[in-house]
């Protein structure tokens, strides 16, 4: 089922309390309907674990891995980063946590709780505190002040206690050279690569094509398939049953005002000279003259637009003549807005120095910011509020209709009472595309948890509700190999040349360790010998940037011990390299970096110390997971 906070995912008064109301929710289940009929999937010292809490995170965790990962994030990526246990171990992380909080004694007091309530910005107007506001929101998320303020209370304890773990933890400076050293170190290598794809003459027997098949057969099979009825509750259906009155649009616009607002804009062009990522000290020099000579060409009269034309490393706006058009304040990095915000209309700033490299800004208009006013955007507000409250409807019929379909055993005679469609798919893999759904990944996964004839519970997609019934499954089989024998074929292709390429590789590098001249035996075999330039670790190598084996690699070498123990496979085949030279760390730029690594180090102690409490938690817990949970 799905939570109070899922279901009002879409609302605007969520929207805003986001930094607010924090996931605790989540994580206790408060006011959960599963909780209320005794759904837990874990006891964490006698105290449960609700399937309605688990879901929660699980779908957070699975969103933020699909902002990681994109379209790359499939069904089989989601089951290597087990999703489920990575959800369920952060509930009983918490969960332990809170009790040893507890067992320690650890207070908040009520000022302290009020104290913390008060400085939520969500819970404020102009600056300060608002007790109608903090109603509002709580209430338009169906949340008691006593919900909320438990929950709150629960969150400051595991802060407290989190505190109390790291008072100890200290990064020394010596660390933070030891590490600031490991990082910015340096090696080159030389190198040569062993293509599999220029190995063409490959020639298969059927005997080899078949004995492979049989090795392998598992590779092609056709993989278990299902079939699925399904009601979909669409938002858009709801939308022309919602009436939002003047007095709702009126609440949103003051609590939303700075969305509609038009901030100050400036329109401006500039010229930059790129010095790269870590630039060395002379070419940041080299590159500000350079700026100079163009900056006083500039204010002499010649034409900005072609300056930036001839001189701009900017390759979005050099073609414009560096016009970069209107833009707000937070779409440029901080130095470049100071100093074009500060710039009056048909002026050109002094060099700035952004990440990127040295700038000469042009400003050439600006727009000051304008005031929202109600009239004009009320019926942009009218739009979304009822898109919102449509999807709050949807969710109450989908729990309706739900109920009555597990109630009935099937969707069918459910959907005959309710006047609603019935959907049927065609067959279809965990992987396969659906057709008649835009997000069937998320589809096929709830259709493949099903069992036979179950009935899902409502799956919210981007267009709404789906209730979904298993009626068909065909099992995995594997083909005949007549079927998938130019695949076979192409796959034992691709594994001969790898082999021949592996195999010259391997017989190159063992020469070297014999005495072979890198160059010479490169050349004898017609190969290419690369040189790199010098690269750290933490960055790339310069033209083998996918290569991260290699880079590990590199610094493991020395003059001493300057080839690997194994031929190294990269994304263009097989790599032998051999060290050249190592370069150390500039010690003058510790200085810059220490604040820095510091701080990164002290995270990393932080975190690592407490998965070390948690795991004392856990051995002296006892923790029962419902059978198969996992599975």
């Amino acid at each position: 089922m799905l939570s109070l906070m899922r279901k009002h995912a879409q609302s605007w008064l969520i929207k805003l309390a986001l930094g607010a109301i924090v996931i605790v929710f989540v994580f206790w289940g408060v006011g959960s309907y599963r909780a209320q009929k005794g759904n837990r999937i874990a006891l964490v010292n006698g105290e449960p674990i609700v399937l309605e809490a688990f879901r929660s995170v699980y779908d957070q965790m699975l969103q933020t891995y699909r902002r990681q990962f994109g379209d790359a994030l499939d069904a089989k990526l989601i089951q290597n980063l087990n999703l489920r246990k990575q959800a369920l171990d952060q509930l009983i992380d918490r969960q332990l946590l809170l009790q040893e909080a507890t067992r320690l004694n650890f207070r908040v007091t009520n000022e302290e709780l009020l104290r913390t309530i008060q400085e939520v910005p969500a819970f404020q107007r102009h600056g300060h505190f608002h007790p109608r506001q903090y109603e509002l929101v709580l209430n338009s998320n169906r949340m008691t002040p006593e919900m909320y303020e438990e929950s709150k209370r629960y969150e400051l304890l595991v802060e407290r206690l989190q505190s109390f773990i790291f008072g100890s933890i200290k990064v020394s400076e010596a660390e933070a050279l030891e590490t600031y050293n490991w990082l910015k170190n340096e090696v080159s290598v030389e190198y040569v690569v062993f293509k599999p794809s220029t190995y063409t003459i490959v020639e298969l027997t059927p005997e080899e094509i078949e004995a492979y098949f049989s090795k392998n057969g598992k590779a092609y099979e056709i993989p278990h398939r299902v079939k699925v009825q399904y009601l979909l509750l669409d938002f858009k259906g709801f939308e022309a049953k919602v009436d939002i009155s003047d007095e709702d649009i009126g609440i949103y616009f003051d609590l939303n005002k700075e969305d509609y607002a038009s901030p100050k804009k400036v329109r401006a062009r500039h010229i930059l000279f790129q010095v790269g990522p870590d630039p060395k000290p002379e070419t940041i020099k080299e590159a500000r003259k350079k700026a100079l000579n163009v900056l006083e060409d500039a204010r002499s009269g010649t034409d900005f637009g072609e300056l930036a034309k001839k001189h701009s490393d900017d390759p979005g706006s050099r073609d414009k003549g560096g016009d970069l058009g209107f833009f707000t304040r937070d779409r440029m990095v901080k130095p470049f807005s100071d100093a074009a915000f500060s710039t009056k209309t048909g002026e050109i700033s002094e060099l700035i120095r952004t990440t990127f490299g040295w700038h000469i800004i042009k400003v050439e208009g600006i727009e000051e910011a304008k005031e929202p006013i109600l009239a004009e955007v009320a019926d942009q507000i009218r739009k979304k509020l009822a898109k919102d409250e449509a999807r709050t409807l949807a969710f109450d019929r989908a729990e309706e209709i739900y109920e009555a379909c597990y109630g009935a055993g099937n969707i069918s005679e459910v959907a005959k009472r309710n006047q609603l469609k019935v959907h049927e798919t065609d067959l279809f893999s965990e992987n396969e595309p659906i057709k008649e759904v835009k997000e069937g990944q998320e589809f096929a996964k709830t259709a493949f948890a099903l069992g036979e004839d179950e009935v899902g519970e409502p799956l919210e997609l981007s267009d709404g509700y789906y209730i979904l019934q298993l009626i068909a499954k065909q099992p995995a089989t594997i083909p005949e190999l007549k079927s998938v024998e130019e695949k076979v074929t192409q796959d034992l292709t691709e594994q001969r040349r790898n082999d021949l390429a592996k195999k010259d590789a391997e017989e190159f590098l063992n020469g070297l360790k014999g005495g072979a001249e890198f160059q010479k035996a490169a050349a004898s075999r017609e190969l290419k010998a690369e040189t790199t330039g010098f690269f750290e670790r933490s960055g790339t190598i310069p033209g083998l940037e996918a290569e991260r084996n290699i880079q590990e690699t590199a610094f493991k070498l020395s003059q001493s011990e300057p080839f690997p123990d194994d031929v190294i496979r990269g994304t263009q085949g097989y790599y032998v390299v051999q060290f050249k030279a190592r370069q150390n760390a500039d010690p003058k730029e510790f200085e810059e970096k220490k604040s820095e690594i510091t701080t990164s180090l002290l995270f990393q102690k932080r975190q690592r110390a407490t998965g070390e409490f948690v795991d004392g938690l856990r051995k002296k817990s006892e923790i029962s997971i419902q059978d198969g949970f996992l599975d």
